[in-house]
């Protein structure tokens, strides 16, 4: 064997993490009354108001310029989570209207991210997790520069946990008009360079996010074969108390 051969023979495979769930892109009706269901509960706890209006699909579910992820029990299919990404790659964004004409991400390629909700439980966390590295994943695929959420506190916080800027002057409120003019944070992240940030910050969660190769998310799933599959060495997800530093607060 050359030496070429015997070096490749000693690399190890990817580190796989094997999650108790699922993360899909909603593609039938039923997954989408899953996602509203969880959707409706959730916001239900903190907004009665608003959760009453989630009952049923929103326009934007079945847009061309949308798409929703859904997280679900591998035992029992049950609907674990959340979240819509809205993008401006069709047209114009309502969020566009709120971000000033100082904005970095002004005049870019943006997901606007919103209904993220979690079931709650001891899996919370990892679901929240999971569907933000899905979304993560997606944008990188789809050329988006950055995410931005409008997020109320104290739920802002974890965004800022996770490298979320404010668009305007630290913890600034604007009201939101689509969402009964409640007053929210603006916040932004850059996609592409969310990743070195979290690597020079040694963010505690960038392992999972940026290293670990995670095969129950499945956006991708249409473009997965045989031969795209890496060998792999499973590995635990991260610890539940790992991540409470960063979605300790209960998320709608």
């Amino acid at each position: 064997m050359n030496q070429n051969a015997s070096e490749f023979a000693n690399v190890s495979g990817i580190a796989t993490v094997s999650l108790p769930f699922t993360v899909k892109i909603v593609r039938t009706e039923d997954h989408l009354s899953k996602a509203i269901a969880v959707r409706s509960r959730s916001y239900g706890k903190h907004h009665p108001a608003v959760a009453e209006q989630l009952k049923e699909p929103e326009p934007a579910d079945r847009s061309d310029a949308a798409l929703v992820l859904l997280a679900e029990s591998k035992q029992d299919e049950c609907a674990l989570g959340t979240l819509r990404i809205e993008t401006n790659l069709p047209r114009p964004s309502l969020v566009e209207s709120l971000l000033p004409d100082s904005a970095k991400c002004k005049r870019c390629t943006i997901a606007y991210v919103t209904r993220l909700a979690v079931r709650g439980g001891q899996q919370s966390s990892l679901v929240k997790l999971a569907l933000f590295k899905a979304l993560h994943r997606y944008c990188l695929a789809a050329q988006i520069d950055w995410m931005v959420v409008t997020a109320l506190p104290p739920l802002d916080r974890q965004y800022v946990q996770l490298g979320f800027v404010d668009v305007f002057s630290p913890d600034t409120l604007v009201p939101v008009p689509w969402s009964q003019n409640l007053a929210m944070r603006v916040l932004t992240l850059n996609v592409v360079t969310c990743e070195s940030d979290w690597r020079t910050g040694n963010h505690t969660l960038y392992k999972f996010m940026f290293e670990d190769y995670t095969p129950d998310i499945e956006i991708f799933s249409s473009v997965s074969g045989i031969w795209s599959r890496p060998r792999n060495r499973p590995v635990d997800p991260p610890d539940p108390d790992r991540l409470t530093g960063v979605f300790g607060i209960p998320i709608i």
